[in-house]
């Protein structure tokens, strides 16, 4: 998401006092700015005038008149810039805009130290660096063409997890597994935030009902949930699936489009869960005969965060593959201390991530309520030269977690982005 300030391409230079009434641009063709004009309006500007006079009155001390050139009545400044020395013509305010936006375009939108040095072939006046990259960053063509350089504006904020097993749930679904065009499989992925416990349940389509009846199942198990976690996919957007939640006393929260981080808990699964259905296939078994003990395996084994097995944490229990063959009883779980540990273990881990995220992350410049701002256009749907934004839109609320809700200006219509 980006910022767009187009009401504010012709900024006044900020040594100019703001008692100075604004001089409005002239839209002039560049092509036929005769020395005639650039004479004209240098006369109508009050400070070049005023400062013509007084080199003309010897007004000036040397050291600053010398900087200083009158060529056919035309005020020149005298610069050293990349090794030369060079006389140019001081633009007047009133041209400065059009000058600008015909050199920038002539340059096909090149960024602004290109634009910046090819002015400084033909013309000066104060401030022009800062004039200049104002203009270009404000610049709705590039903001809407060009693809976003350097580091991202962004800060990872950690949602609190309280060691309570099903307290809080994150329910995904993958992409289409298998089939043919006609009848498409799915998975919905359902993971419990704390204990890490992992709930596969086979779907042949993405839907609304699908995806009540996946949480109905997780719910015959252990109990509703005090919070979903979900992305803004249709199924869990749907008037049904929040009516549901609504009903069952669950708080859903959806996540910002684009934020799949936020939802992390069920993407690190996802891969590893692709990657095991694929392993599968290559034997001799479907995946849909395989998924039950894929979700075993996943629930039985070490988590890297937690240092326990989701079974452990859930109901205290050291479980294995039906297949395993294993010679050692089980021995008791203390269930407080493993809990208590995955608990601390977690908020390690979490202090630990958002300071590797934050730290190649720039410095967060937040938005602010009426802010006009940009949405980033998905790169799937779109060719190589399609422009790589939309909007604008208007920022009408500020959410938690650096996020905004939007609205078109065309419409309705609202959006919750973040501001990466």
């Amino acid at each position: 998401m980006r910022h767009v300030d187009y009401f504010s391409r012709n900024p006044l230079p900020p040594s100019i006092p703001k008692s100075i009434e604004k001089i409005e641009p002239k839209r002039v063709d560049v092509t036929e700015l005769t020395n005639n004009w650039l004479l004209a309006e240098q006369q109508l500007d009050s400070d070049l005038s005023k400062l013509i006079s007084d080199i003309n009155d010897n007004q000036l001390p040397d050291d600053i008149a010398k900087t200083y050139e009158i060529r056919s009545g035309i005020l020149h400044r005298r610069i050293q810039r990349n090794g030369r020395t060079r006389c140019l013509p001081i633009l007047p305010r009133s041209l400065r805009w059009s000058m600008i936006n015909n050199t920038h375009e002539s340059l096909m939108h090149l960024g602004w130290e290109k634009t910046l040095e090819k002015l400084y072939s033909h013309y000066w006046f104060e401030n022009m660096s800062k004039y200049v990259r104002k203009f270009v960053d404000n610049c709705v063509t590039c903001k809407i063409s060009k693809t976003h350089t350097g580091k991202v504006q962004a800060e990872l904020h950690p949602i609190p997890k309280l060691p309570i097993p099903w307290h809080t749930l994150h329910i995904d679904a993958t992409g289409k597994l298998s089939g043919k065009n006609d009848k498409k499989e799915y998975v919905f992925v359902l993971i419990d935030a704390f204990t890490k416990f992992s709930l596969l349940v086979y779907t042949p389509n993405i839907d609304s009902k699908n995806s009540i009846r996946a949480i109905k199942l997780a719910i015959s198990l252990f109990g509703a949930p005090t919070r979903i976690i979900a992305d803004q996919g249709r199924c869990f957007a749907s008037r049904e699936f929040r009516e549901f939640c609504d009903k069952s006393n669950i708080q859903l929260h959806l996540i910002a489009t684009g934020s799949s981080r936020a939802n992390g808990q069920v993407e690190r699964v996802m891969s590893t869960l692709k990657n095991m259905l694929t392993a599968v296939e290559s034997g001799d078994r479907s995946w849909q005969e395989a998924l039950p003990d894929v979700q075993l395996a996943l629930n039985c084994t070490h988590n890297r965060v937690t240092k326990s097995s989701p079974l452990e944490l859930l109901i205290g229990k050291v479980a294995r593959p039906l297949d395993l063959v294993t010679a050692v009883d089980e021995e008791p779980v203390d269930l407080d201390q493993i809990r208590n540990h995955a608990s601390e273990s977690i908020q390690s881990n979490a202090q630990y991530d958002k300071a590797r995220f934050d730290l190649g992350k720039a410095k967060l410049v937040k938005f602010s309520v009426g802010d006009f701002v940009l949405l980033q256009n998905e790169e799937r749907n779109q060719t190589k030269l399609d422009p790589k934004y939309k909007g604008p839109f208007k920022v009408i609320e500020l959410l938690d977690g650096d996020r905004y809700l939007l609205k078109a200006l065309d419409s309705r219509r609202t959006y919750k982005y973040a501001h990466a």
